[in-house]
């Protein structure tokens, strides 16, 4: 266990000493949805985010993140919770720079776990726990504008292409795979970077 802690320390040195600039930022979302007045919905995350750029097209970082989301569409008979966790390393190619704005793409593993909770109302109904881990591997497309030389803000849109394998952590349990393509209108994400 030492000698890979050690590995990626060195790994990591290497590539900071090698790295021409460096950002951490992030993304924060919340969203929810009411009917007659009653919230039915919401939803909030939270994705730190880190990276190293090597030159003005190549760059590796990290997204780190949490995420939270409570369905009471249905309160009479029940309440589903869900709450994730996921780290996501990415590989990211600026195809090219106009000015302020720069086009790029991520290619990105992601890990998730996510604990979901079903509370049912209805007599002799048993609530149900699970846990559920995902993988998933996407291409990510994304626009950066620099306000200044400090600080960035950027988009990310969906996925140009995806594939996701979600499974229960429970025994016998079957995976749930999903291929995407031009995904691009799901899960767009809004942040900033801090440029050092």
């Amino acid at each position: 266990m030492k000698k890979i802690i050690m590995t990626m320390a060195a790994a990591v040195v290497a590539l900071t000493m090698n790295a021409q600039g460096m950002y951490v930022g992030g993304s924060m979302g919340f969203s929810t949805t009411s009917y007659d007045g009653s919230t039915q919905r919401t939803s909030i995350s939270f994705v730190p985010e880190f990276g190293v750029s090597f030159n003005d097209h190549i760059g590796v970082g990290m997204e780190i993140g949490y995420s939270t989301d409570k369905d009471e569409s249905n309160k009479d008979v029940k309440t589903v919770t869900s709450n994730s966790f996921r780290f996501a390393p990415y590989f990211r190619f600026t195809a090219f720079q106009l000015g302020k704005v720069g086009v790029f793409a991520d290619g990105k593993f992601s890990y998730v776990t996510s604990k979901d909770k079903t509370e049912y109302t209805q007599v002799g109904k048993t609530n149900v726990e699970q846990t559920v881990n995902s993988i998933g591997l996407y291409v990510q497309p994304g626009i950066a504008y620099s306000l200044n030389n400090k600080f960035s803000l950027v988009a990310k849109f969906g996925n140009i292409m995806g594939y996701t394998s979600s499974k229960p952590d429970v025994e016998g349990a079957k995976a749930t795979t999903r291929f995407q393509f031009m995904n691009l209108s799901n899960n767009i994400q809004f942040g900033f970077y801090y440029n050092f």
